[in-house]
């Protein structure tokens, strides 16, 4: 039986974000050693969760190492990077003899010590394993460089934005492993970059012009020396050096891979402009909800993505609902002192209190509500759906407020409204709501489209801005589209 270690330190990491990644925040998200890895991430949505599938499937003898998992945030500090790094390097030595490794890695985690923290964790863990083959798995949004390219055998990119593909990636990556161990099979990859970053709402998969660049990929292979292309978007909230668009291909022949790399890479650089987008700003978004006379409107709140790593805790929809006197509309904030001050009357109380702008001043001021506490929760839950399916999460402390024509929904730690469940743990069916503002970009369509009469996406401030043109990049290869004419 092949025994093939698995293991992952998975962490998107916006350089503009003041508050750092820890290890008592990737203890608050999701971080599991040995037998709990299994435990936790069989039959979930997720890398690891394909990676399981594979190994039953291939009848792989899985080791289990670590798998560490933080909601996106600032740059990961040096002691949780060197302590996640030596419990991954210390699992993977005393395994023993290996016939495979397959890791689930962002591509875009930055830590203190390293701009290209994913590239130093590949180049730790091939020291250790020397010729074992070596499988990856990376983000849509990674911000691939040459070192992330030059220590693994294979990566492999979702095909997906919202990541609905994520297990079926992980799959991929343990059948590629499969090959390269039974079969011998010793693949070349290729990397092909362009100066390209691309606007955050261009990058969904299921609309143009990102569609059509995905459509490309899986065209390239069905050619019999290509055996996978991942398209990579690139997270334009990081300020390094190699952020922005890539293309990674594996094939049989370097020619080949080279080849269908520069292809796909140029055709999309000849397409930069359609990578733009225009939407309107909060005051007219809200506007145009309220105006409606049946069904949901969603409101995303592009510039507080947590998906992004921001705060979660922006009030600028929230105080243009009031101004505006929405009804029926929910707003859900990140804010662990007005949780606090719900806690302390309990509910059915009636409180007066500021929410929201804690963090900074990047997305609105605090802004003051009154309302009855309808609701304390514990705040975990287990998704259903489409996207981490499976996957049990913990928002902390949870409150509900209701001001009268805005539920305000205040947690105690940042968690993205990606699940259906989050609002229905609290008992608040989406469906009879007419405005819910969502923090996200893209990632949130998988749950709310389906049940969405319209989507509004606002331009709101904060450290995910729609338009990058709004940062200031100082480690970044310029010149770059589109912050350079080129």
């Amino acid at each position: 039986m092949m025994r093939v270690a698995v293991g992952g330190i998975y962490h998107e990491s916006n350089t503009f974000f003041s508050q750092p990644m820890t290890m008592q925040r990737f203890a608050e998200n999701r971080l599991d050693f040995g037998p709990d890895v299994e435990l936790q991430w069989r039959n979930t949505s997720s890398e690891m969760g394909g990676f399981l599938a594979g190994a039953a499937q291939f009848g792989f003898e899985i080791v289990p190492t670590i798998m560490a998992w933080g909601m996106p945030s600032g740059r990961v500090l040096a002691d949780a990077f060197e302590t996640l790094c030596g419990e991954l390097e210390t699992r993977i030595r005393a395994a023993g003899k290996l016939d495979g490794v397959l890791l689930s890695l962002h591509g875009a985690m930055v830590s203190e010590q390293y701009d290209d923290a994913d590239g130093e964790v590949l180049r730790r863990v091939r020291k250790v394993i020397g010729d074992v083959p070596l499988v990856v798995t990376l983000d849509f949004h990674a911000n691939v460089t040459e070192e992330m390219v030059s220590w693994p055998d294979i990566l492999v990119g979702y095909d997906t934005y919202p990541h609905v593909d994520q297990a079926e990636r992980g799959l991929e990556a343990a059948a590629f492993l499969h090959r390269m161990m039974a079969d011998g099979w010793r693949p070349h990859m290729a990397l092909a970059r362009r100066p390209l970053l691309a606007h955050i709402l261009s990058q969904s998969t299921e609309r143009p012009p990102m569609q059509g660049v995905l459509e490309a990929a899986h065209e390239l292979e069905r050619r019999e020396e290509i055996s996978c292309v991942s398209v990579f978007a690139g997270f334009p909230y990081t300020d390094v050096p190699q952020a922005g668009f890539s293309v990674v291909t594996v094939a049989d022949s370097r020619e080949a891979a080279t080849s269908a790399a520069e292809e796909l890479a140029e055709g999309v650089w000849k397409r930069r402009a359609e990578f733009a987008s225009r939407i309107p700003q909060p005051e007219e978004a809200v506007a145009e909800a309220i105006a409606q006379p049946h069904g949901l409107t969603i409101l995303a709140d592009v510039g507080d993505n947590l998906g992004a790593g921001t705060p979660g805790d922006g009030t600028v929809l929230l105080r243009e609902l009031m101004k505006q006197g929405a009804q029926n509309a929910l707003v859900l904030l990140c804010d662990p002192i007005a949780v606090n001050e719900c806690l302390a009357v309990g509910v059915g109380s009636t409180l007066t209190l500021e929410v929201g702008a804690k963090c900074d001043r990047h997305h609105g001021m605090p802004v003051a509500i009154t309302g009855i506490v309808r609701l304390l929760s514990d705040g975990v839950y287990r998704n259903v759906g489409p996207m981490r399916n499976g996957v049990l999460e913990n928002q902390g402390r949870t409150a509900v407020v209701d001001t009268g024509g805005v539920l305000v929904v205040l947690t105690e730690r940042r968690m993205p409204m990606w699940n259906l469940q989050q609002l229905r743990s609290l008992g608040i069916e989406p469906t009879s709501l007419r405005i819910i503002v969502v923090k996200s970009a893209i990632a949130y369509r998988a749950a709310y489209v389906p049940i969405a009469g319209r989507i509004i996406e606002v331009d709101t401030p904060g450290l995910a801005a729609a338009d990058v043109r709004r940062f200031s990049y100082r480690k970044l290869q310029r010149p770059i589209y589109p912050l350079d004419v080129l």
